[in-house]
């Protein structure tokens, strides 16, 4: 267990028995608070009570000394009507004489002599007369007042034996001065009930409520005692804590409600005050335990990674600083020692390990640049053996023609060996000239020349020979004077416009413009093609490098032409950049050249197609090829053999040709565009009618994997271009007898 953990344990144990103790201590004290608040409220009520009963009693002692009156007794009623008035309760409160058939024969509330009065209930006042008892009544309704009061009556009899009652009634506004009179917060309820539990005055919304019956909650509570606490929601919607109060004498009843969130609240000011000072004192205490229990854990913290470090060999990292502690720098100079003498004897094997790697990095790049260009050399091998197949391909079936083909045969021959050895004749050239310009050896034979004319020049040559492959393109020439070899700078833009034209699909759009930018002459050619990645865009000036190739190779090509591009350039003192936003987004090449010279460009020729004569009953024998030259010479040298010859550009149309027609023999290219012809031997096997055709795989890729993988596809022989002859006829040879001439 780690000296944190041990440390943490104990402050734990601590502090545990303080919450503890904490906890309870609160909990009493909020119970405790809370009590004293409740006390409040009830003193509140018990205090309100005594001013009401006081009342009552004071009107109790001034009904009696008014009924012994002499002015009453000697029949004086004006001077009678004048001392009960000087005696009143106050404002909202009169006193009125009844005879006893219950006319009032004076009411301090009327001018003297303002008329007799007669009250509703005389049956009450016939029974106060009877029971000889003073009376304290509930709320009752005053027709001539036309509001509700309560009354304290005195039944007497005077001198001469006629019975009397002297009452002191009260509107309830008179009993809401008094609760204003005392010390209850504003937002407290204070009511008082009659007898039957109606409410005589209410200190918050009295007009709304006075008359009506108290809630059941309320009347339930009052029923179990003279006084007592309870908590509810009063009739306007405030939760409250409640004490009421049961006059003896009149029954009546005083409630005081608190709001419960204000008592509460002021529970919790004096909890939370003993709290925050509780949590000071914990926390100060706690501070000082872990400012002094974190110097110690720094310190042994310190002390285990300088021995980490040592036994790791790292003495450089002990860094330790002096400790006030006597017996902890004892140990800090123990380890400062130790660190000290490791250091020395690493430092000596540093070197020695310092030598040594670098010797093994060496090696290691050197293996590694080896196998790159042995990687570099046997993809450029394998690439300039197709690339060469494909037009000898072509030648060794036009000699095949030559050998038993017609005069008209001779003179589509003759077409196909003149573009095949031409294209030949480029790709040696090609290599040729990239070898020369690499070693130094091309001299330029410099003039003034205008760069706008030579690409106008260039892109006319494209347009006339056919080149464009369906591609639109749009030119914008500014004058662009340069000092350059005219043929060097159209072999320059007739390589950058093959690689833009090559890379677009069909349709697609190519812009070309020259103009002066910056005090340079600037060509710059924009496709929307297949773009570069950005893996391979730093490596596309580097010889034999292009992008990824599927296996019909559409783009084809060396690899070299932008290397022996880039060193023209750099030859007229010029520079070439090649962006673009990755692939499918295009790619834009821009040459700029000092200003002062131009050039010229050359054209091609289109290829010439033909077709032979068929015997009847000749074998059908189904050709798949995309190159039109080689697809030709082929046709002519199977019709010479005698076959029923049909072709195909693509594998779709020769899936489809083979499922309409059903050949015996089918000739198939592997790198066709779209499908490749391993897909479409594939999909001929799984046909009914076609999985019995006899299938021949033609590539120029001639490797034990490549005609493994043919074998594996569904292939019955696999042929390495050029086809000769006698391939040709072994591969006839092989039919069935009843399929064959």
């Amino acid at each position: 267990m780690k000296l944190r953990t041990h440390y943490l344990l104990l402050a734990f144990s601590i502090v545990t028995p303080v919450a503890i103790f904490s906890s309870v201590a609160f909990d009493l004290l909020l119970n405790a608070q809370r009590k004293a608040a409740l006390s409040r409220v009830e003193e509140s009520a018990r205090s309100s009570a005594l001013v009401v009963e006081a009342e009552l009693k004071r009107a109790k002692s001034v009904l009696r000394v008014l009924a012994n009156s002499h002015a009453l007794e000697s029949g004086d009623m004006e001077r009678f009507y004048a001392e009960a008035k000087g005696a009143n309760a106050g404002d909202d409160a009169w006193i009125i004489l009844y005879d006893r058939n219950g006319a009032q024969r004076i009411n301090t509330r009327l001018p003297y002599g303002a008329g007799t009065l007669v009250r509703p209930d005389v049956d009450v006042l016939k029974r106060a007369i009877a029971d000889g008892a003073d009376v304290i009544s509930g709320v009752k309704w005053g027709p001539a007042l036309k509001n509700t009061l309560v009354a304290v009556e005195h039944p007497f009899h005077l001198g001469d034996g006629s019975p009397h009652v002297m009452s002191q009634a009260y509107s309830p506004s008179y009993f809401a001065r008094v609760f204003a009179d005392r010390a209850i917060p504003a937002d407290w309820r204070v009511g008082i009930l009659d007898q039957n539990n109606t409410i005589i005055v209410r200190s918050h919304g009295s007009e709304k409520f006075v008359g009506r019956r108290s809630q059941a909650v309320v009347a339930d509570a009052i029923k179990a005692g003279d006084s007592g606490a309870f908590r509810h929601t009063t009739a306007d919607g405030i939760e409250s804590y409640d004490y009421f109060v049961r006059l003896p004498e009149s029954r009546w009843t005083v409630i005081v409600s608190a709001p419960v969130t204000e008592v509460d609240q002021a529970v919790w000011r004096g909890v939370w005050v003993a709290l925050a000072g509780l949590t000071i004192a914990i926390a100060s205490a706690l501070a000082l335990a872990i400012s002094a229990g974190r110097r110690l854990l720094r310190f042994v913290g310190r002390a285990s990674a300088a021995a980490v470090a040592l036994g790791s060999g790292k003495a450089a990292e002990v860094q330790l600083p002096v400790s006030p502690i006597s017996e902890m720098e004892a140990l800090n100079m123990a380890l400062r020692d130790a660190a000290q003498r490791l250091a020395e004897e690493m430092q000596s094997r540093a070197a020695a390990e310092q030598e040594r790697n670098e010797a093994l990095r060496l090696e290691r790049t050197a293996r590694a640049h080896a196998e790159q260009q042995n990687a570099a050399k046997d993809e450029f091998l394998a690439m300039l053996g197709h690339e060469l197949r494909n037009p000898l391909s072509a030648i060794a079936s036009a000699v095949a023609v030559l050998e038993r083909g017609t005069p008209e045969a001779r003179e589509r021959v003759h077409a196909v060996l003149q573009r095949q050895t031409t294209h030949l004749r480029l790709l040696v050239d090609d290599l040729l000239e990239v070898n020369r310009a690499l070693m130094g050896k091309l001299a330029l034979n410099r003039q003034r020349i205008d760069l706008a004319e030579v690409a106008r020049q260039c892109v006319e040559t494209l347009q006339q020979g056919g080149r464009l492959n369906g591609c639109a393109i749009s030119v914008r020439l500014a004058p662009a004077p340069v000092h350059a070899d005219p043929t060097r700078l159209a072999q320059i833009i007739d390589n950058v416009l093959d690689n833009a034209i090559k890379y677009s699909p069909t349709g697609g759009d190519i812009e070309v413009a020259v103009g002066v930018e910056a005090g340079r002459a600037e060509l710059q050619v924009r496709d929307h093609g297949s773009g570069i990645s950005a893996e391979l865009l730093p490596q596309v000036f580097n010889v034999f490098v292009q992008g990824r190739q599927n296996l019909q190779r559409t783009q084809g090509g060396l690899g070299i032409g932008l290397t022996l591009v880039r060193r023209l350039v750099e030859m007229h003192e010029g520079t070439i950049d090649i962006s673009s936003a990755g692939e499918g987004e295009g790619a834009t090449v821009r040459i700029t050249l000092p200003l002062a010279a131009g050039a010229e460009g050359s054209a091609g020729a289109p290829p010439a197609a033909g077709a032979a004569d068929v015997r009847p009953g000749a074998p059908r024998v189904l050709l798949v090829e995309d190159n039109a030259d080689a697809r030709e010479m082929m046709c002519m040298l199977l019709e010479l053999h005698g076959c029923e010859v049909r072709r195909a550009e693509d594998g779709l149309a020769g899936i489809a040709l083979a499922r309409s027609w059903l050949p015996q023999l089918a000739f198939i290219d592997i790198g066709l565009p779209g499908m490749d012809g391993y897909e479409v031997a594939r999909t001929l096997r799984a046909d009914p009618a076609t999985r019995q055709l006899q299938l021949v795989a033609l590539t120029g890729y001639g490797t034990d994997a490549d005609r493994q993988r043919a074998l594996n596809a569904g292939f019955d022989r696999h042929i390495t271009k050029p086809l000769s002859r006698e391939t040709l006829e072994a591969a006839l040879a092989a039919l069935p007898r009843s399929a064959q001439a």
